[in-house]
């Protein structure tokens, strides 16, 4: 399989507009923590950095974040939290903390934007699949480094394994599971579209 670096490169560390659904599947005794199976949805539409919604559904409920470039929103069942966006055009800034890089669990980044992920972990190996025209490679690695606790992203370094599905085509990665050192794992799928320009 050949790839264009360059143009490979801004793929995975995608910033334009795009739509994304994804699923987050939990078994027993898994990686992060719960002892029990679960089933999340999740859904995000990004048309730039500072203008996005994020839905997640689970066990009935629903939260969603959304930001229209000069207000922050989070609403629950029970309540609206509002934040207004600080002027400025510095990452450093705070505005970054309203953008849907910053808002956004941290593991479906991960899966949007592959470069996020692909610097934290040690990859033990890489497998072509057949996937026609775009093709896909599976990644089997190991969380590397020692992250903050707040990261909720899949290299937490617990002991656990990781296998990575990457569409080379469209650079995001269409499953990640995640194996725990005791043997549960969690399953995490993506389907993204890319809006026209």
């Amino acid at each position: 399989m050949r790839v264009d670096v360059e143009s490979w490169l801004t793929l995975v560390s995608r910033s334009g507009s795009f739509d994304a659904r994804a699923a987050f599947v939990r078994g027993g005794n898994d990686a992060h923590g719960g002892g029990e199976g679960g089933r999340s949805e999740h859904r995000l539409g990004v048309d730039d950095p500072l203008h996005w919604e994020y839905t997640v559904s689970s066990g009935g409920r629903e939260a969603r974040w959304s930001c229209d470039g000069g207000e922050l929103v989070h609403v629950t069942d029970e309540r609206t939290f509002r934040s207004p966006v600080p002027h400025g055009s510095d990452p450093d800034e705070p505005w970054y903390f309203s953008t849907w890089l910053a808002v956004v669990d941290t593991w479906l980044v991960e899966m949007v934007r592959p470069v996020d992920l692909l610097a934290r972990v040690l990859v033990d190996a890489v497998e072509e699949e057949d996937g026609g025209e775009r093709g896909f490679v599976r990644v089997a690695a190991r969380p590397l480094g020692n992250e903050p606790s707040p990261y909720s992203g899949f290299s937490v370094p617990d002991g656990r394994s990781l296998s990575l599905r990457l569409d080379v085509g469209l650079g995001y990665l269409t499953e990640v599971v995640v194996t725990s050192s005791g043997g549960g794992h969690s399953i995490h799928t993506l389907a993204l579209t890319s809006r026209a320009a």
